[in-house]
């Protein structure tokens, strides 16, 4: 045993029963072996332990917030909010385990195609299947410094990223558009702003946790 030095034997004993099910079925559907999935869950289980406003057995979105900015570098709380929303649909004021090791298995070793659609359901905060220029307009603004002249600045933006992502020139950026432009040129991933953490916060969490 001894995942972590700050529980006893039996503390751990009875986590790892409770979660054996839940390990062996994202086993299945995540990029973790059946060890490193009960360290993740433990992190969680730690989390939980520590969340003030935990609720059902799951964590609270403001401990997630806290996560997101320590270990995975993300800060800009509108992008946190898009994340909430492709999770989960953001419909919950708090996330599970099983939202949790996915998220961690996709940010750490997810494959381009499983980070398109992720990215996708990201930027598509209105679940509209489409990314319309307006809506664009919105993402783009976030991603640059507020100061004067920086609607002419977003909307230059704009225009660049219609040219690139909007494949079948119909307006709109669609998610085969996405798709096929990232596909084509993976730098684009992350075109419309912040959705996945950089690459120096994805490697120290994996050698914090998952390295054994």
């Amino acid at each position: 045993m001894n995942l972590d030095a700050t529980l006893d034997t039996g503390e751990e004993i009875r986590f790892l029963s409770k979660v054996s099910g839940l390990v062996k079925r994202l086993c299945r559907s995540t990029h973790f072996t059946h060890q490193e999935l009960e360290v993740v869950l433990l992190v969680y289980y730690k989390m939980l332990k520590n969340d003030p406003d935990a609720a059902g057995g799951q964590i609270s979105r403001q401990q997630l917030t806290t996560v997101f900015d320590t270990a995975f570098g993300i800060t800009d709380m509108a992008a946190i909010r898009r994340i909430y929303a492709a999770l989960d649909g953001g419909n919950s004021s708090h996330v599970s385990m099983e939202t949790w090791a996915r998220m961690v298995s996709l940010y750490v070793r997810g494959t381009l195609e499983e980070k398109i659609q992720y990215c996708y359901r990201v930027y598509d905060f209105q679940r509209e299947g489409m990314i319309r220029r307006d809506y664009l307009m919105v993402l783009m603004r976030g991603c640059v410094r507020q100061e004067e002249g920086v609607d002419e600045a977003v909307k230059d933006l704009v225009d660049i990223l219609m040219t690139r992502l909007d494949v079948d020139r119909d307006g709109a950026i669609s998610f085969e558009d996405y798709r096929r432009s990232v596909l084509g040129t993976p730098l684009l991933l992350e075109c419309l702003g912040q959705a996945l953490p950089d690459r120096i916060h994805v490697e120290a969490f994996a050698t914090t946790f998952l390295v054994m």
